[in-house]
């Protein structure tokens, strides 16, 4: 019965996850394609409007060479046409909402440079016999207007096919989420514009249909991979993907080409010296840590070849093209030492599992042993579990790595711990689909307990690449995603392997075929999370409405997890155990001596997913309802909202009207400076409203943010080093009440400006200032486990931190774990030597026995 309730919720869980972050909505060809091939939305209720109307919706507008168009066209009784015209371009932006050779209501071009080109924005129309409204987002318009006798009204999205109010300027645009109501504010019907059928659509409220001309339906980006770039470039072309940047780069002597996943567009970047290795096979990798490419070749006394993007040179130029000896390997960098690491690969008719090691400054390769090794195997994917696991997943090869005695197709997955360097079998499915293998990226998501991988068959050259998931845990339930894409299937000739964008939320294949002295490559992107083609379609049927479903769907899972929390707590009590939600990943096994139970520290299994802002390691917000709002802030808000919490933080005041205009507005005179601050500080404000007990408030000309309940990571920790400044004593009565895990969290990582460096320089010194205060703690001397976290958590913010080093070292050999002493000592003197460029001083003997 357990194990049937814990079945049917995580079923249940995966369709709640899975309806989330789809795409909806309906894009509209415009003027660059003929008047015949434009988008039109047309849509007829039947309703008494004779009180007005409001017609509500998302809109998005996109840049192209001609943006004037009919946003909408609302034809009154065939007599009267209410139309809304946008001309948004580089040169002058206006929205205006005309009847006849009248504008009644108009947004300027200064209200307008405050919307983003490809982000959504609502709009809002309302008519009245006697009166007129617009709205922009939270800008307001109304009019008066003469009086109406409204009986039949017809709307028309894009292009207009009515034979009084005919028009073919459609604007460059996206729209989802249309909803109609009556004067007495009504609902009449509502089209999401999600599922649908193909040229129709029907409101999820009863049914009434949608027509739809030359349709582009935003959830069939999930369904079918759109070919976003050509490319014939040099043979032996490398490429990697650098998510934190939404680029994939492209390298083959003296250029870098970089493409953005973002704007779609390709830069070249010139080479001052040097060229990457130019290898036969893809060995080329972007290292996060240190911002570089690194191209490498496996010659045992070879140097890696580092393209530093501050001075856009390669550290070497060796310009001899190489043979693969470990051909279709896969690569990945570890958070653990920053080290690049290389698995299996084919070379000298053998198949290769060896792991492979080198640090940045290191000449040699190092051959890292690990135990319960992997089969030898190439073409396989290789993805991120975690910050400490590694997936292997598929591939060919034998158990004895020669080729003389066969081949075979693995269908397995191993995890690899890149900390103890210990490899475990997960599981193996049967293959009924026939013979594939994998590109050499996976993709895994953990919260719908999925890996995705591209497989195709390796036994024909005109093979085809189809995106599969399989369930982590145990292999079952492959589902086949989206369409195929034909893949010309060379062995080391060709190439391909799939990426995940966090940014945009896309994956990305890239497939490379080495021919006639070219590299062909194409670039194909596919929206997260993937669909099957089936899954876009709209029933044509009576249906049960989404909104109805969800809710079915949320109060089952709702009962579910209320027996399974009875039986989970009763179980605990029957048992008499206290249970830690999370365990510390510590350096040390069981060779030493436990403290007693209430002297252990347990991270905090508190998860902030209502009412949080959270700083640490990435920006996120979350609402009072548990929804993730953080799309909703714009640069230029999410830059506000840090500012302001970072003030009230730091100076106890908030930050001054005139600090907001030197860094935000510093390039506007200071009515356009006052305008943009006015705006904006509204929508923040608007935004903030989602959340409990989280207000903006002004104090004079200072800006601050006082929270009630709403829960700020930054502002814990900042708390806590407080604590610790004035000299709190950590007691086994407090050390769980403790926020230690939020200790190793960096602040705001990937939010780049030059403001926020000196706060990031100094919360990391408040840090690590803290860290040691704490070390030197009567109770937490005592505590292995904490001196390590302690450790570890100093090393996020500096890894050349030599406190860290001595403390880490020193509590590893006291507890008999000498080796991996030795291990950390090696990685920090790798990390030392490529980051200062000089040898450390001290000896593994000099740091083990010093004093703390």
């Amino acid at each position: 019965m357990r194990k049937t309730i814990i079945f049917l919720f995580l079923i249940l869980n995966s369709i709640l996850l899975e309806s989330q972050n789809l795409s909806s909505g309906l894009y509209f060809s415009a003027h660059n394609v003929i008047k015949e091939e434009r988008t039109s939305l047309t849509l007829s209720p039947e309703f008494d409007a004779s009180k007005g109307f409001t017609i509500d919706f998302d809109v998005k507008f996109r840049y192209e060479k001609h943006n004037y168009g009919y946003v909408f066209r609302i034809v009154i009784d065939d007599e009267t046409s209410f139309d809304l015209i946008a001309n948004i371009t580089s040169g002058r932006k206006s929205l205006n909402l005309i009847e006849g050779d009248n504008v009644y209501l108009a947004f300027d071009e200064e209200q307008l440079n405050q919307h983003a080109w490809n982000k959504w924005v609502h709009i809002q129309c309302s008519i009245y016999p006697d009166s007129l409204r617009l709205v922009l987002d939270d800008e307001v318009l109304q009019s008066l207007y003469k009086h109406l006798n409204i009986k039949d009204v017809k709307f028309y999205f894009g292009y207009s096919n009515h034979s009084k109010f005919h028009s073919s300027d459609v604007p460059p645009m996206s729209v989802r989420n249309v909803k109609i109501a009556d004067g007495k504010q009504k609902l009449i019907a509502y089209w999401p514009l999600k599922e649908h059928q193909p040229y129709s659509c029907a409101d999820s409220l009863h049914h009434i249909s949608a027509m739809v001309t030359n349709p582009t339906w935003e959830i069939n980006k999930h369904a079918k991979w759109v070919k976003e770039k050509t490319l014939e470039l040099p043979i032996y072309t490398q490429f990697c993907h650098a998510p934190s940047k939404s680029n994939i780069y492209f390298t083959n002597g003296s250029s870098v080409l970089a493409y953005s996943t973002i704007n779609n567009t390709l830069d070249t970047i010139n080479a001052v010296r040097g060229i990457p290795y130019i290898e036969i096979n893809n060995q080329l990798i972007y290292q996060p840590y240190y911002d570089e490419l690194w191209s490498y070749d496996f010659d045992t006394a070879t140097r890696l070849s580092i393209f530093n993007f501050k001075d856009n040179t390669w550290s070497n130029d060796d310009r001899t093209i190489k043979n693969p000896e470990y051909s279709q390997h896969n690569a990945f960098i570890s958070p653990k030492d920053s080290c690049l690491y290389v698995f299996g690969g084919y070379g000298n008719y053998q198949y290769k599992n060896q792991i492979f090691k080198k640090a940045r400054m290191q000449d040699d390769w190092e051959q890292v042993s690990y135990s319960e090794e992997i089969p030898p195997r190439y073409l396989s994917g290789l993805g991120h579990k975690n910050g400490d696991t590694i997936l292997v997943f598929g591939g060919c090869g034998n158990p004895q790595g020669k080729q003389e005695l066969g081949i075979v197709n693995y269908y397995d997955l191993y995890a690899l711990d890149v900390n103890a360097f210990k490899a475990k079998k997960l599981w193996s499915i049967s293959n009924n689909m026939g013979n594939f293998v994998v590109g050499s990226n996976i993709v895994v998501d953990e919260k719908a307990n999925k890996l995705y991988a591209l497989c195709f068959p390796n036994d024909c050259s005109n093979s085809y690449i189809l995106l599969r998931s399989f369930d982590l845990d145990s292999g079952n339930n492959c589902t086949n995603y989206a369409d195929t894409i034909p893949f010309i299937f060379d062995d080391v000739n060709s190439f391909c392997t799939l990426y995940y964008d966090y940014v945009d939320s896309q994956l990305y294949i890239v497939t490379n075929y080495n021919h006639n002295k070219k590299s062909n490559i194409s670039i194909y992107s596919l929206s997260y999370p993937p669909l099957k083609i089936e899954d876009t379609l709209q029933r044509d049927t009576a249906y049960t409405t989404p909104s109805l479903w969800m809710s079915i769907l949320f109060g089952i899972t709702l009962c579910i997890l209320a027996g399974v929390g009875y039986i989970y707590f009763y179980n605990r009590r029957k048992k008499g155990t206290c249970i830690s939600d999370y365990s510390v990943a510590t350096d040390i096994d069981s060779s030493y001596e436990e403290p007693a139970e209430e002297e252990k520290y347990k991270f905090k299994s508190t998860i902030h997913r209502k009412s949080a802002i959270l700083f640490l390691d990435g920006f996120q917000v979350w609402d009072k309802d548990g929804m993730d709002i953080t799309k909703s802030f714009t640069p230029i808000l999410k830059q506000l909202l840090i500012l302001i919490i970072l003030y009230s933080v730091n100076n106890k005041k908030g930050i001054s009207n005139v600090t907001l205009r030197e860094i935000l507005w510093f390039d506007k005179m200071d009515e356009s400076a006052q305008n943009n601050r006015r705006v904006n500080i509204r929508k923040l404000k608007l935004l903030l409203e989602k959340l409990d007990g989280a207000e903006l408030v002004k104090e004079s000309t200072y800006w601050s943010i006082k929270f009630t309940q709403t829960y700020c990571d930054y502002i814990e920790i900042c708390h806590f080093i407080d604590r610790v400044k004035n000299n709190e004593i950590v007691t086994a009565e407090n050390i769980n009440e403790l926020p230690l895990n939020l200790l190793s969290g960096q602040l705001l990582p990937y939010v780049q400006t030059d403001w926020l460096d000196s706060f990031k320089s100094n919360y990391a010194n408040a840090v690590l200032d803290a860290a040691i205060s704490l070390s030197k703690q009567e109770y937490v001397k005592r505590n292995h486990e904490l001196l390590i976290l302690i450790a570890n958590s100093m090393f996020a913010h500096d890894k050349t931190d030599e406190y860290a080093l001595t403390l880490k070292c020193h509590t590893l050999h006291k507890n008999g774990r000498t080796s991996l002493a030795k291990a950390t000592f090696d990685a920090f003197c790798n990390e030392y030597k490529a980051m200062l460029n000089t040898d450390y001083v001290k000896t593994f003997d000099e740091v083990i026995n010093g004093r703390l």
